[in-house]
């Protein structure tokens, strides 16, 4: 059986299977499992590096995602057909609250609220004063609405961002701080791009505004905020944002979250579409993303084609946009309503001037 997890894993991450053997030391199955995990978090680790100091660009459209209690998307989950594992790299987190192994779990709500599947891509579910879980290659698309290891009941509070920084900045694996390993301190820095894409936020211990822009310069130094478009919906003002990084000319797609009681609706609806080839999407998620690509992708486009590779994140309903944009952009279905509408042409290479933050919308006034 152990011998079978070896074979997936390398399978999985496509390497060597000599690279994820268990240590001869290793005399336990316990011990074989949590050397494989670790193996298993570096090649993580290194597969991250490509976004943050890579110069070479990636056949895949979309390198990296990284989404905060996305709502789950399609009755299969998304994958990525630029790899051959069909998995994102990246990392796809929601919060828990264990209080007592009787009891139930306390859940973030919002990965919680449908019955759909979320995507291939590592996963995380972020404990606090516990280990949390890590699931590398593929994750936990069931998570955590079609988990068996325990009763989940969601809690809306656990939502909130301020529930994501607290724990990935404390986050613990089997016994040991992994809040420095590049995969989860990625995850933690992006984070203030999905939080800062609701255009400004009450810091939770400082009680201090804070707008996008702050962020950036607060907590991505050498990054540069060089696009901001808005679209009104009539539910909402919607923000698409794009971060770029001076070092390696990287860039961020930041998909903004519900902040609307009229946009919650689009979380709700209960159909099922065809979106980019991928059979039964999410309706609401399908539905959002035609109108933000079509009105937004011919201003962002020729930006997009200057960034040596694209990642994108987001918080909510801003995650779960990220990931399906991410599987149509990775699909390479040329001719495709959607996928050609949101298709951008890779040219050379450029630093972009930094653009300042547009006034607050209506949304937020």
């Amino acid at each position: 059986m152990l011998r079978l997890f070896v074979v997936a894993l390398a399978i999985c991450f496509g390497r060597a299977l000599e690279e994820l053997e268990v240590d001869d030391e290793c005399g336990t199955t316990r011990c074989s499992l949590t050397a494989l995990q670790l193996r298993s978090r570096k090649l993580q680790d290194e597969l991250y590096q490509d976004l943050e100091v890579s110069a070479n660009r990636s056949e895949s459209k979309v390198t990296f995602i990284f989404t905060f209690g996305a709502v789950a998307t399609s009755k299969e989950p998304l994958e990525d057909l630029s790899q051959p594992s069909r998995s994102f790299t990246g990392l796809r987190c929601y919060t828990e609250t264990i209080d007592n192994s009787l009891f139930p779990r306390h859940t973030d709500a919002g990965s919680d609220l449908n019955l759909l599947m979320h995507p291939k891509v590592a996963t995380l579910a972020l404990h606090l004063g516990k280990d949390s879980e890590f699931y590398p290659g593929e994750g936990r698309p069931d998570l955590p609405r079609h988990g068996t290891e325990a009763i989940r009941l969601p809690d809306v509070d656990l939502h909130d961002m301020k529930h994501y920084f607290i724990r990935l900045q404390n986050l613990h694996l089997d016994g040991e701080d992994a809040s420095h390993l590049p995969l989860f301190a990625s995850a933690h820095k992006f984070a203030n791009l999905a939080w800062g894409a609701y255009e400004k936020q009450k810091h939770w211990q400082t009680n201090r505004i804070v707008r996008m822009e702050d962020l950036i310069l607060q907590h991505l130094k050498g990054w540069r905020l060089v696009a901001q478009e808005q679209q009104d919906t009539l539910q909402a003002v919607d923000n698409l944002w794009l971060v770029q990084s001076e070092q390696t000319m990287n860039c961020m797609l930041v998909f903004e979250g519900t902040h609307s009681a009229q946009e919650f609706e689009v979380n709700l609806r209960p159909n099922m579409e065809t979106y980019c080839g991928f059979e039964k999407v999410h309706g609401g998620y399908a539905d959002k993303l035609f109108w933000l690509m079509k009105y937004n992708m011919p201003k962002l486009r020729p930006k997009l084609g200057k960034c040596k590779n694209v990642a994108c994140t987001g918080h909510s309903l801003g995650g779960s946009l990220c990931e399906v944009f991410a599987a149509c952009a990775n699909s390479g279905r040329k001719g495709n309503l959607h996928f050609d509408l949101q298709d951008w042409t890779t040219t050379d290479t450029e630093l972009m001037p930094i653009v300042r933050q547009k006034p607050l919308s209506r949304d937020n006034h």
